[in-house]
């Protein structure tokens, strides 16, 4: 295996100062061109020992003080960083890059050398991928670029590079090509020929690349290598928002036929029509995932079937009483796992495709199979999933194990009703927001990824009030659903959030926060007044 299970990890920080942090918790002293060499091997990918030594040095003793600052990286961290000769040097499987925490990106890193512009180029990058960067906002962007030039499109499948290329091509007032021409747009997708690397090199034209997960080719390598860095820009094109898909593939849907198109593509503007056409399992985007499975040898690519019956995190016991872990460092290597907190799929759309391909008999068989394990390992919480699965009636974990039942609200636990009606209404102050975004009439929140959650903090209550949530949720069929966990001067409640949300909630004095998690879509509207005398049906929190 590349890194084994238990592997402890060191860890770059992309937010606050920049420092490498030991799996002991302690910071590695690095020289600061020891430090910018690993955070532009994390963030830019693989790249060439003479890119690297012109980034850093700018002379032509470079590559000798390279090797020098190798050396000295092997030393500080007691154990060879690169292998011998490797070229391009890409980061070590040991080293991860952590891309959430507060403060700025590189911190302190634009003090070191020439390096203030990349650096940032980079804090722009991830300033737009927090706010919500649309394509529109990219396109005019990228509007200022001028062949020659070489635009890396880097995403999944369905995120739309073949449809943004046409778009640039038209903003920039150029033709539009599939192949190699010597001049005008030139859209290359993989499988690249090397053949025409030559080619490539010799361009006038504005070439734009699409780039997989996984392995860099060596064609991109190349290209790289040899294109001088002002004119190279790779774009990590991630899926798009709400709000935009609602602007522009999903205008004018219903909301819970949107809801189901935005969740079934993950957020990938090519799927959501496919999604929006198929009632079940749409072919298109199944056949592209499997003709990108092909590159994996047979036995990866059925490992990789047999993990589709997860969800987040995988345990080692289910990696091995599905017979994956053999074959973890190929499914890592090609961009299929990542490893955050244990192995799971990169893309959490790609794992449903897969899962709904399966006969229901494979199905019931594998979930049987991963739920023995957990059950025997212990891990009553990932075996609570498998059980649901396989049509058992359990607890549900997320909500401390309490049974649907025990609730006094449909959907809901730990609440207990109480006569009143909305009286006058209440400004309500909202807060801190960690993935819940505004929409016209108030708020939403996409959950795409198992084991995601979304925070809204409201400003401290100075009284009792009446907290109406009104909107919509879309949870899909299989999995736990969409929760909202109300938390109110020490006390916790939850609901489950379906269709039509119109909740009346009493809530008292102090803070006011209110945590998604689950899968699913929601968007809703939070108003505030003072409870009065009446025979509405309101709910209050009931003493733990």
């Amino acid at each position: 295996m590349k890194r084994p299970l238990n592997d402890p990890l060191y860890v770059l920080f992309l937010y606050g100062p920049a420092k490498l942090v030991s799996p002991q918790g302690t910071e590695v002293r690095l020289s600061r061109k020891g430090l910018v060499l690993l955070y532009y091997l994390a963030l830019e990918g693989p790249t060439s020992r003479v890119r690297l030594a012109d980034l850093l040095y700018r002379h032509g003793a470079g590559l000798q003080n390279l090797r020098v600052e190798l050396f000295r990286l092997n030393q500080a961290l007691g154990r060879k960083v690169f292998p011998g000769g490797q070229d391009p040097l890409a980061l070590p499987s040991w080293i991860r890059l952590e891309v959430q925490g507060p403060g700025e990106a590189l911190g302190g890193l634009e003090e070191v050398g020439d390096l203030e512009e990349w650096v940032l180029e980079v804090r722009a990058r991830y300033q737009d991928a927090v706010s919500g960067y649309s394509r529109g906002e990219l396109l005019s962007e990228l509007a200022s670029l001028r062949p020659p030039f070489l635009l890396v499109l880097r995403g999944r499948l369905g995120a739309g590079q073949r449809e943004l290329a046409r778009e640039l091509a038209r903003v920039l007032g150029l033709s539009f090509h599939e192949s190699f021409r010597p001049e005008g747009l030139v859209y290359l997708e993989p499988p690249y020929s090397q053949a025409s690397l030559r080619e490539a090199l010799r361009s006038k034209a504005f070439l734009v690349l699409r780039l997989d997960p996984g392995e860099e080719p060596k064609f991109f390598l190349e290209l790289r290598a040899h294109y001088p860095a002002e004119r190279i820009r790779v774009v990590d094109l991630g899926p798009i928002s709400w709000p935009e898909a609602r602007k522009g593939p999903l205008a004018q849907i219903p909301f819970q036929e949107a809801a189901r198109a935005y969740f079934g593509a993950g957020g990938q503007p090519e799927w959501m029509p496919e999604w929006l056409s198929c009632s079940a399992l749409p072919q298109r985007p199944l056949a592209q995932l499997r003709l990108q499975m092909r590159y994996l040898s047979e036995a990866a690519r059925l490992a990789l079937e047999r993990l589709s019956v997860t969800q987040g995190a995988i345990p080692e016991e289910v990696l091995d009483a599905l017979g994956a872990l053999p074959y973890i460092e190929e499914l890592e290597r090609k961009g299929w796992l990542v490893y955050r907190d244990g192995y799971r799929f990169a893309s959490g759309v790609e794992q449903r495709l897969l899962y709904l391909s399966l006969p229901p008999g494979r199905r019931r068989e594998l979930h049987e199979r991963a739920a023995t394990a957990l059950m025997l390992a212990g891990k009553r919480q990932k075996e609570a999933w498998h059980r649901r699965a396989l049509g058992e009636r359990v607890p549900v974990p997320w909500a401390g194990g309490l049974e649907e039942a025990a609730s006094q609200v449909p959907g809901g636990w730990n609440w207990r009703p109480e006569a009143c009606d909305p009286g006058r209404e209440q400004a309500l102050l909202p807060g801190d927001r960690e993935g819940v975004f505004l929409t016209e009439k108030g708020f939403g929140v996409t959950l795409l990824e198992p084991e995601s959650e979304a925070l809204l903090a409201l400003a401290a209550l100075e009284e009792e009030l009446l907290l109406r949530i009104l909107g919509e949720a879309y949870t899909p069929e299989e999995g736990f659903g969409l929760f909202l966990e109300v938390i109110n001067a020490g006390q916790k409640a939850y609901l489950r959030l379906d269709r039509d949300l119109d909740y009346r909630l009493w809530v008292g004095p102090g803070p006011l926060r209110l945590r998604f998690w689950g899968q699913g879509v929601a968007e809703f509207a939070l108003q505030a007044h003072r409870p009065r005398p009446g025979r509405g049906q309101a709910y209050r929190l009931a003493a733990e």
